[in-house]
This record gives structure tokens, C-alpha cells and sequence, in this order.
């Protein structure tokens, strides 16, 4: 009987080893981990790849809170593109040539104050060594330059009516262009058919043509561009000048500013010229006028186009009624 109950026991221990895990032999750094081995090189009775695990997902959780860093962008050498824009318009204006970003670059490199002794000088060296005549648009009338005389065509013709001139009496008279004697500040228009709207067969009905028209001096002259070259050369208040380009359509021009009493100028002017094409003053900061000298172009005025002609003291081949004269 205790054969049978010995031998009944060493049978459920048996079947109790074999239904049991199988445990694997792992040498070090190896454990053993799921009937098989696992690394553990920090000997800590955990795999490695289960730490690595654990310390991927704390990571992904945990977010570490800083300070906002606030960034001085005044140091940074590249200019916001707003800026950049105002930049732009301020050298382009009126411009009608693409302006580059070379263009703004060397713009910001340049634009600063100096003193404008000098240029004053070279200025008017310019002006007197280079001009010898000029013309422009002004207020959308022509004016025509050489030496003391001017010609103006206008472009609105101005009427007079019961006129008598010359012991004849005109019911009207039309005037389109003005003759301009700086010495003797004397004026005088003739009806020459420049105006669009009536043109010559209207100087012709009205039996004007050749006829001189005594005008108001006053009412016509206008400063001109050589003048404020002047007036500014012989001022003795300290000037300045930007060294910075701007445009003026495809114009290139430099900038003078400079001080009159309470009256502050600046002046855009060419440089291969010397001449201004541009005028804006202040007084007491205050804007106070803008002067424009359009289309400004040298040396294509004659004395001759200067002067009043009759049709047949003008030649075939010159256009008398075009901006040409």
C-alpha cells in the first residue's frame, strides 16, 4: 500500500514539472525575460528595451515650460518688407523704370546728410559750362529758355474782348503763345494757332495773326529752374544736401535741402545738369508750395525760337506750331 501511494505522489510531481514554465539559462549581461533572454546591461534585473520604452513615453508627456525670449529684431541687419516698401515708393515717386532691390540696397547705403558747400559749387559749374538753353512743362504750358528771353505756349489760349490795338478795333482777341523780356519785364502774345481747340484757322477768322498783344508781365513770368539754383548759391545759412538717389520718372535727381529764414526748401535737382526739376518749401512746417519742371531737357533752344516769327520767316522743314520751338 505505501508502494502504490509513493509512486502515486512521484507521478503528480511529475506532471506538475511538465505543465510548469520552462526556465531558460541566460549568461550575463542576458536575463531571462518571456522563455527567452532580454539585455540588461545596467544590471538591474529590468531589459534595457523595456526602460527605453518607458523613458520614449515620459518623454512624449512631458513638456517643459519656458519663458518667451522677446527678440530685438532693431538688430537685425534685414528690414521688414513694409519697410522695405516705403523705401521704394520714396525712390521711385513717379517712377516708371522697375526699381530693384539693389536699387533700395544702395539707397539705405547712402542716404545721409552732408555738407553742401561744395556741391553748390560744382553745381553751378555745371549749370554754366554745360547750359546753354532749356525748356520744360510747367502747369502743362511749355516754356522755352535762351538767355533773357522766354516763350510760352499755352495751353488753354487766353481771350480779350473790345480790344483796340494798333488804332483797330477787335471784337476778340486771342492769345496761345507769350513772349517774355526778362531785362525789360516786358510781355507780349500773338495768336500762333497752339491751341488744339481753336488751332490757326481761328487766328486767321479773327484777322490776328503777326499781331502783337501788350500782356501783363506779372501774370505770366514764373520762377524758373535756374533761379532757385541761384538763390540757394547765395544764401548764407548753413545747407545740406542727401546723398541718397531718388526718381523722378526715368529721371535720376539728388536731394538739397536747405533753410530761408522760416522757409525750409528741398530741392531735387540733376546732377548732369544742375539744374532742379523739383521744388517743395515749407513755412513753420507747414507744406507752402510744389513746384514741378517736367520734361526738362538742354541745348534744344535757338534764339530764334525764342522770338516771334511770322509763317514766312519759318522754314518748311521746322514744326513752328510743335513743342519743338
Amino acid at each position: 500500500m505505501r508502494k502504490l501511494i509513493l509512486f502515486a505522489l512521484i507521478c503528480a510531481l511529475l506532471l506538475l514539472v511538465s505543465c510548469g514554465p520552462a526556465v531558460q539559462d541566460c549568461e550575463k549581461p542576458f536575463i531571462p525575460k518571456d522563455g527567452g533572454c532580454c539585455i540588461d546591461l545596467d544590471d538591474d534585473n529590468v531589459c534595457d528595451s523595456e526602460q527605453n520604452e518607458t523613458e520614449e513615453k515620459e518623454a512624449e508627456i512631458f513638456v517643459e515650460e519656458k519663458e518667451p525670449i522677446e527678440v530685438d529684431t532693431s538688430k537685425k541687419k534685414e528690414k521688414p518688407k513694409e519697410e522695405k516698401e516705403e523705401i521704394k515708393q520714396e525712390i521711385t515717386g513717379t517712377v516708371t523704370a522697375e526699381v530693384t532691390e539693389e536699387d533700395i540696397e544702395e539707397f539705405e547705403k547712402t542716404t545721409g546728410s552732408i555738407d553742401a558747400s561744395d556741391l553748390l559749387k560744382s553745381l553751378m559749374k555745371t549749370y554754366t559750362e554745360e547750359v546753354e538753353s532749356y525748356k520744360y512743362n510747367h502747369n502743362s504750358d511749355w516754356y522755352f529758355i535762351y538767355g533773357n528771353h522766354i516763350k510760352i505756349k499755352l495751353s488753354e489760349s487766353r481771350q480779350f474782348v473790345n480790344q483796340r490795338i494798333q488804332g483797330k478795333d477787335y471784337p476778340l482777341f486771342v492769345v496761345d503763345t507769350i513772349y517774355l523780356d526778362i531785362l525789360n519785364k516786358t510781355a507780349t502774345g500773338y495768336c500762333e494757332g497752339n491751341d488744339p481747340r481753336l488751332g490757326k484757322r481761328r487766328c486767321a477768322e479773327l484777322d490776328i495773326i503777326d499781331i502783337p498783344f501788350p500782356v501783363s508781365y506779372g501774370q505770366f513770368y514764373t520762377k524758373k529752374p535756374d533761379e532757385w539754383l541761384f538763390e540757394v548759391y547765395t544764401l548764407d545759412p548753413e545747407v545740406k544736401t542727401e546723398t541718397g538717389y531718388y526718381y523722378l520718372g526715368p529721371r535720376k535727381v539728388k536731394r538739397l535741402e536747405y533753410m530761408d529764414s522760416n522757409k525750409q526748401v528741398i530741392m531735387f535737382y540733376d546732377e548732369t545738369i544742375g539744374l532742379p526739376v523739383k521744388i517743395q518749401s515749407f513755412i513753420n512746417d507747414q507744406p507752402n508750395e510744389i513746384v514741378l519742371y517736367d520734361l526738362l531737357s538742354i541745348n534744344t533752344v535757338k534764339k530764334k525760337h525764342v522770338e516771334h516769327r511770322s509763317a514766312d520767316e519759318v522754314s518748311s522743314k521746322e514744326g513752328f506750331y510743335s513743342t519743338a520751338n
